[in-house]
């Protein structure tokens, strides 16, 4: 059996994801809380974290998540999975998530995929994994914006 390293999100990553939530968003699902550091910064809204995301139903406001990366296919299907309990997502994904299946991105792009935020290499020390804040709104027909921090 291989070792998995937990990746925490950092502080500061943290803060950028929570600027994107709506300002109506009151319930906040966090599909995947590992230690807890990105529900820590979730204040003032209902935040549900299970400790098995595959028994959570219900529509939530939004999603904000840094799901598994390890494998890879566990965080697609949380991320589409996620896509039927929320409107809104807001999710650290690797840029394999965008580049590396046609198929997936078109689904992301038409679902609605409203910003993609470009994470510097050092975001996570210690990862080998380019990551971005991947910003989804259902039924966003805008262009995508392309950022950076």
């Amino acid at each position: 059996m291989r070792d998995t390293i937990n990746f925490q999100t950092p502080d500061w990553l943290c803060r950028e994801m929570v600027s994107l939530i709506p300002s109506t968003a009151r319930t906040i699902l966090e599909p995947t809380p590992g230690a807890g550091k990105l529900v820590s910064h979730l204040t003032g809204y209902e935040v549900t974290a299970p400790a098995d995301f595959w028994t959570v139903s219900g529509k939530y406001d939004a999603v904000v998540m840094n799901p598994p990366f390890s494998p890879m296919v566990t965080g697609y299907k949380i991320l589409f999975r996620c896509m039927e309990l929320s409107d809104v997502i807001i999710a650290v994904m690797p840029w394999l998530t965008l580049i590396n299946s046609e198929r997936r991105t078109k689904a992301i792009k038409e679902w609605g995929m409203k910003s993609v935020t470009h994470l510097p290499r050092k975001a996570f020390a210690g990862a080998r994994v380019q990551c971005c804040i991947i910003f989804m709104v259902k039924g966003y027909t805008g262009s995508t914006e392309f950022l950076s921090i």
